[in-house]
């Protein structure tokens, strides 16, 4: 309490003997004058005395100074000791410091304290203002914290054998950055170990003492328990009482109302205060210690899972208005990204929830709501991610995600199927060997036409079985050229080239049973040419028209000059060759630009 290199200002507490059940008394050794103090104005009153504010000059800081109320007696004197002394000991945060205790006039103590500014929780437990500064959503919550601050520090006085009995919210003061300080320490009762040196056992204090408002039944004598750490928690369930209702639980007019209300506890709880702290309140205060919280502990986290549950609560309506909402951008089909946003929120916020109470009901359900609503949602697009949202999800209904494999596994067959038809049709598979095959095709063709006259007789025979060894080549290479055949396209290819090949064949067989000359076949030869170059302009590819009007022009110019169909027939040849080149190498060019 002094200053322990100055023992010229420490103050020794000794206990004078006394008769049998009396509190022990406290002597005074020499104490230092009231000299040492510039004292200034009454700051409050309580019980036992007055409030000034100092100056102590030795240190040229601000201070409180307690002194006796005038005409005080020597109990009063005692029992302000007995205060300076038990908040000396605690030295705890929450416990206003005593500095020194000085001789007042007539030789009565005067203690010297911290200073603390601030206000009295009973003068703004309704202060909604106070709570929304502090950060606290509502007035129940800020209290509740400042109760939580209370009961720390009495948890932490018990720990040192130190009973307050006269808890509530007039004695607590609240600084201005949040300091919480638990005050009036004179009615404390010592328990056991070095608190009972100074402090009167529970046994010895025969007074009726504390505050009738919060009293337990033991501290006026009902019960027949024993004061000791439960009474603090039937205080502290008393205040919780006051911060959930609004007044105080013996909030009686008179003496004997009060008595009344302190012999029925737990006091009734009205409906409209939170189930949870009916309960907490119902334990904290029930007449028999035993049937009480074992701990200031066990009762303080009642109350933080009791923050807890409200923050979850809090947590899950919000949860569940983005789930509404996310049902409404489904519903109408909103942007993938505003209906994921949506949904990362409402998980954010339910997993938050489960991270605190991971039985919360109603966090699985919105949880398994929410999932559902992407899940059918993404179904209809794509069921392959409906299928990875499944995967993820903690919890969905086993009948969803039954429907969105069998979903899922049609859609690969689909897409399998579409891959296939895909590369049947991808004209760039065997592309070169295109170009070589028509080439090929090409020279030999009109090679033939340019030495049919000088190779041997001209007959139908000749012709049509000329025309049937071209089947050779295309047939090697469909068998052996695997990248011909491997697609429809290059099938349907081969298969235009065969059918060209067979035509032109039956026509001459035709011309040799009907007696056509074999001259008159040979212009008719030019017009089948040009009449499969249209089909394949129409039915392949459109860009077949520059062979198309090249052998119409080959067959218009036989027409006119019948000794010009030789000369005319290699270059529809040469141009069918140049075209179907061309076309070979820019086949797959151009599917490649589709894709």
């Amino acid at each position: 309490m002094g200053a322990p290199d100055d023992d010229a200002r420490t103050v020794e507490a000794k206990t004078r003997p006394s008769a049998q059940g009396e509190a022990p008394e406290l002597s005074l050794d020499p104490l230092v004058s009231l000299s040492s103090l510039e004292v200034g104005d009454i700051i409050g009153e309580g019980g036992m005395g007055i409030v000034r504010t100092a100056m102590q000059r030795s240190l040229a800081r601000p201070v409180a100074i307690k002194v006796a109320r005038p005409g005080a007696t020597p109990d009063d004197a005692q029992r302000m000791l007995r205060e300076a002394w038990v908040t000396g000991f605690l030295e705890h945060p929450g416990v206003v410091p005593v500095h020194d205790i000085v001789k007042g006039d007539a030789g009565a103590p005067v203690v010297v304290m911290r200073r603390i500014q601030g206000v009295t929780w009973e003068d703004c437990l309704a202060d909604v203002a106070l709570a929304k500064r502090e950060g606290a959503r509502d007035l129940l919550e800020h209290n509740l914290r400042v109760l939580l601050r209370v009961a720390e520090i009495v948890e932490f006085a018990h720990t040192r054998g130190v009973v307050h009995r006269d808890i509530k919210p007039a004695n607590v003061m609240l600084g201005p950055f949040g300091e919480v300080y638990l005050l009036d320490w004179g009615l404390a009762v010592g328990l056991g170990g070095e608190a009972t040196a100074h402090l009167p056992r529970p046994e010895e204090s025969r007074e009726m003492a504390g505050t009738l408002q919060y009293a337990a039944p033991e501290m006026v004598g009902m019960g027949g328990g024993l004061i000791d750490e439960r009474t603090d928690i039937y205080l502290l369930g008393a205040v919780l009482y006051e911060i959930a209702t609004g007044v105080p639980p013996h909030g009686a007019a008179s003496t004997a109302k009060m008595l009344e209300a302190i012999a029925s506890t737990p006091p009734r709880c009205p409906p409209t205060m939170p189930a949870r702290l009916i309960a907490t309140c119902s334990r904290a205060m029930q007449k028999d210690p035993a049937r009480r919280h074992a701990s200031v502990s066990e009762l303080r986290h009642d109350v933080l899972d009791f923050l807890r549950s409200r923050d979850c609560e809090r947590l899950v309506a919000e949860a569940e208005a983005i789930v509404a909402k996310l049902a409404e951008a489904c519903q109408h089909g909103a942007s993938r990204q505003r209906i994921y946003d949506l949904y990362g929120e409402c998980r954010f916020a339910f997993r938050e929830v489960l991270r605190v109470a991971p039985d919360d009901e109603a966090a699985v359900i919105g949880r398994e709501v929410a999932a559902t609503l992407v899940i059918e949602h993404e179904l209809a697009r794509d069921p392959r991610v409906a299928l990875a949202l499944v995967e993820e999800a903690t919890a969905v209904s086993s009948e969803l995600a039954s429907r969105v494999r069998a979903a899922a596994g049609a859609e690969e067959k689909r897409l399998a199927g579409l891959s296939r038809l895909a590369h049947d049709q991808d004209q760039r598979v065997g592309r070169r060997a295109r170009v070589v095959l028509f080439v090929g095709l090409g020279l030999a063709w009109s090679s033939s036409h340019v030495f049919a006259d000088a190779i041997g007789p001209v007959t139908h025979v000749r012709f049509a079985i000329g025309g049937l060894l071209a089947l050779l080549p295309i047939s090697f290479a469909w068998i052996g050229w695997r990248a011909l055949s491997h697609t429809a396209f290059n099938r349907r290819v081969l298969l235009s080239l065969a059918l060209m090949v067979v035509a032109q064949s039956v026509l001459f067989f035709a011309g040799l049973r009907l007696g056509i000359d074999v001259f008159s076949l040979r212009v008719l030869q030019i017009g089948l040419w040009t009449t499969m170059a249209a089909t394949a302009s129409i039915h392949l590819d459109r860009r077949c028209w520059p062979m198309t009007c090249g052998l119409a022009l080959a067959l218009g110019v036989t027409l006119v000059w019948p000794e010009a169909r030789a000369i005319a027939s290699v270059l529809g040849i040469w141009g069918v060759t140049a075209n179907l080149a061309v076309l070979g190498s820019r086949w797959g060019a151009r599917t490649s630009q589709r894709g």
